[in-house]
């Protein structure tokens, strides 16, 4: 069972068995028009119950086809939502953001700014409130400093993805504050790495009763991250810091999981050693990873036997997929491709295709002929139904409902060791030091059997910053963080890539602020995306 599907169970139970239900014969009528923190939080379950709200936000906000993810991962070289024939045009939303062509109007770049400053929200207001309680004294089972340092590491998280995405912000730490003004991108920074460094302290070691929160583990996961991008965000280099940060998530005594794709599993609560920061899902409790309706076609879902529908929407860019080598099992076990079969179970609860049964069949471009998935797409605007790669990344097994139960990695040791590795790298003038190579390897050989391992292996010649980029985007293919490493490569807006051209246009490497937002706000200052429009 996981973490936040008992917290969701008791949040309802709370909201359930209030006074309204102690008693059907007293009758007098008691008006409560008011709540406020000081007479809502009575009890602990309460106050607990109160301090999910915010973490089930990222529920709502950050995993496959939420804002951030759109916005980081359809802009880049990995991914695409391309139109498939009469399906998938959605007002050129995705064209517009595969090809650069987005501007301070969209819808996307609204709702991802005003999700994450909800997040934002959520973590001022109940940081305003449980500041005041008493936990010892209403026997709240999280010492309150923890909870203080929990909330301010999750609004320093928002935070970062603001900084990455737009650059110059408003920092809000109060819900009294009306039209803040824009801050430089350094005084972001310098925020999220104060309020990270300050509350590391009082975060707790226990990955355990920390699940779908964050540990100590998780925050300084985050500063590594944040440290390897501060020559981005700041013009300063923190290489240094970066590998000290990633020591330190070191410390946790994480461990790279077996096989690659285990952080990813239906059962990755319980069995992924490398799995550092995870938003906790539910198909019931904890609803939002959509991973399989999102990349399987039409007729994967009665073939899978899954009971909700599958949308046929994204697909693997075709250069991307060329990028793996052939004997790579994040290609040969991490897409679907080809001829399209039913998938079984055997006795064992393993699943396979079964080839000895009739082939699946189109239903659009292709109706009644088999399925046949290609790794060819003519344009953004010119895609069939059978169109691409799909994705297999997150386990899919039989589902009931249109949610799957895998949670959805944030930070995960990998990434803190590719983190450590570039730093090193970068350090050296961008020439591989031995412990790089090491570091690096070290994640890549589990994709390789061991036959394979002696051509696949990288020295210090073959790992160059350009192999260490492509080597970061198929490790972490699709996880949300690949525009913000093209961005620190200097590739996203200098290099071609399938249906996208280089615009070099510095302008392009952030997105505008939105103008709506600018409407509202007369101390909010357009940035240089705006000037674009």
């Amino acid at each position: 069972m996981k973490a936040l599907k008992y917290l969701c169970i008791s949040a309802l139970v709370l909201f359930m068995s209030g006074n309204a239900f102690v008693s059907c014969t007293n009758l007098d009528e008691t008006i409560y028009h008011e709540i406020t923190a000081d007479n809502y939080y009575q009890t602990s379950e309460e106050v607990v119950a109160a301090l999910m709200r915010p973490w089930g936000h990222f529920c709502e906000a950050l995993s496959v086809t939420k804002n951030p993810w759109i916005l980081q991962e359809l802009s880049a070289d990995a991914v695409c939502w391309c139109q498939k024939g009469r399906h998938g045009y959605d007002s050129g939303d995705w064209i517009r953001m595969h090809r650069h062509q987005w501007n301070a109007l969209e819808n996307r770049v609204r709702d991802n700014w005003n999700l994450l400053f909800k997040g934002v929200g959520l973590a001022n207001n109940m940081l305003a409130d449980i500041e005041k309680l008493d936990f010892a004294a209403m026997n709240v089972p999280i010492p309150q400093s923890q909870a203080i340092a929990e909330l301010k590491v999750y609004r320093a998280f928002c935070y970062w993805y603001l900084l990455d995405m737009y650059r110059d912000l408003p920092i809000v730490e109060n819900l009294t504050t009306l039209n803040p003004e824009t801050k430089d991108r350094k005084d972001v920074f310098a925020y999220i790495e104060k309020e990270l460094k300050e509350n590391i302290p009082n975060l707790s070691e226990d990955k355990a009763k920390t699940y779908g929160r964050v540990s100590k583990w998780g925050a300084y996961a985050l500063l590594s991250r944040l440290y390897l991008n501060a020559e981005t965000y700041t013009g300063t280099p923190r290489w240094d810091d970066c590998v000290s940060a990633s020591n330190e998530v070191a410390k946790g005594g994480y461990v790279l999981d077996t096989n690659w794709n285990d952080p990813f599993k239906v059962d990755n609560d319980k069995n992924s050693k490398e799995n550092i920061w995870v938003i906790a899902y539910d198909q019931v409790y904890a609803a939002g990873n959509v991973w399989y309706q999102r990349w399987l076609h039409y007729a994967h879902q009665t073939s899978w036997n899954l009971k909700s529908s599958t949308h046929n929407a994204l697909v693997t860019q075709p250069t991307f997929y060329d990028s793996f080598d052939d004997t790579d099992k994040r290609k040969t076990e991490g897409f679907l491709i080809g001829l399209q079969y039913p998938r079984k179970k055997d006795a064992d609860g393993n699943y396979y295709f079964d080839t000895s049964a009739e082939p699946l069949v189109g239903s659009e471009e292709y109706k009644g002929q088999p399925l046949v998935l290609v790794n060819y797409i003519e344009a953004m605007d010119k895609g069939e139904e059978n169109s691409g790669a799909r994705s297999l990344k997150y386990e899919i097994v039989e589902q009931s409902l249109n949610n799957q139960d895998n949670d959805w990695v944030l930070f995960r040791y990998s990434e803190a060791i590719f983190n450590k590795a570039e730093a090193l790298i970068r350090k050296n003038g961008g020439v591989a030091t031995q412990e790089a190579v090491d570091l690096i390897n070290s994640v890549r050989q589990r994709a390789f059997a061991p036959a394979d391992w002696e051509k696949a292996k990288y020295t210090t010649s073959t790992l160059t910053l350009n192999e260490l980029i492509a080597e970061r985007g198929r490790e972490f293919a699709f996880e949300g963080t690949r525009r913000s490493d093209l961005v620190r490569f200097d590739k996203f807006v200098t290099t071609d890539w399938w249906d996208k051209k280089a615009s070099n246009i510095a302008g392009y490497n952030i997105f505008p602020i939105p103008q709506l937002q600018l409407d509202a706000n007369q101390n909010l200052k357009p940035n240089e995306a705006n000037a674009l429009f």
